[in-house]
């Protein structure tokens, strides 16, 4: 296997489905990586299939709103495994609560997870980053198309627009800033997604090695050495507006 992320360090905040691929995804390619979760389950899952690969890595539990947290942790990383090369913001959550249910602490928790950590981690880790370095937010379709839960919405919307203005900023840095929106993806199986009648594609959802290789390919400075500030959708044709309308 190629491993075109040698001694690189990737760092992937959230350890669950999407975030457990992703690591062994960029690990399989020879990088050396970091993550944290707040929950010790998803962690020691994650940890116990890197450690089965035998891909170096370095964990720690914490919540991503935790911003002294994420210094010290940070400062680890550096001790253990040197700066990091490619952040993947992969933390997120949702309520799922409609407007009239949704009461200050839902609307606050949302955003300080999904958009407010990712922001200040984002901050923190770029002081350090190099020329060559990646940036990738794991946003949602629904940033563009309601789902009925608009706190949720509204902070995927958020983070495309820190995509957007990240990728201006840091272009002169030559660090590249993208985001992967997925649509259904099935975190609970990794070989049969589930039957998923509006999507396109198969008419199945996706699985979390999907959105892993999307980011292998956006963080590749050979093969998308001149991609920056896009929103990629990984959804199979569900983000095109008209296909869920339409029966093909």
């Amino acid at each position: 296997m190629e491993k075109n992320y040698l001694n690189q360090v990737v760092l992937v905040s959230g350890a669950g489905g999407i975030g457990k691929s992703i690591l062994s995804a960029f690990g399989q390619k020879g990088a050396k990586v970091a993550f944290f979760d707040k929950d010790p389950n998803r962690l020691r899952e994650a940890r116990d299939l890197l450690n089965k690969q035998k891909i170096q890595n370095f964990v720690s539990q914490l919540d991503i709103t935790d911003i002294n947290s994420l210094e010290f942790f940070l400062a680890d990383v550096k001790k253990e495994l040197g700066f990091v090369n490619v952040l993947i913001n992969n933390v997120g959550m949702g309520l799922v609560k409609k407007f009239h249910q949704t009461q200050p602490n839902d609307l606050g928790m949302v955003w300080k997870t999904n958009f407010a950590g990712a922001f200040f981690l984002t901050q923190k880790i770029v002081k350090n980053m190099g020329k060559g370095g990646n940036i990738i937010f794991i946003t949602s379709i629904h940033a563009k198309q309601p789902s009925l839960d608009p706190s949720y919405d509204a902070s995927k919307a958020a983070v495309n627009s820190l995509v957007a203005n990240l990728s201006l900023e840091l272009a002169k840095r030559e660090i590249r800033v993208n985001g992967i929106a997925p649509g259904h993806i099935d975190v609970k199986t990794q070989n049969s997604p589930r039957e998923q009648e509006d999507v396109p594609l198969f008419n199945k959802a996706g699985l979390p090695e999907d959105i892993a290789k999307a980011c292998l390919f956006l963080a590749d400075n050979n093969q998308a050495r001149y991609i920056t500030g896009v929103i990629l959708p990984v959804t199979g044709g569900l983000h095109i507006p008209i296909a869920r309308d339409i029966k093909l």
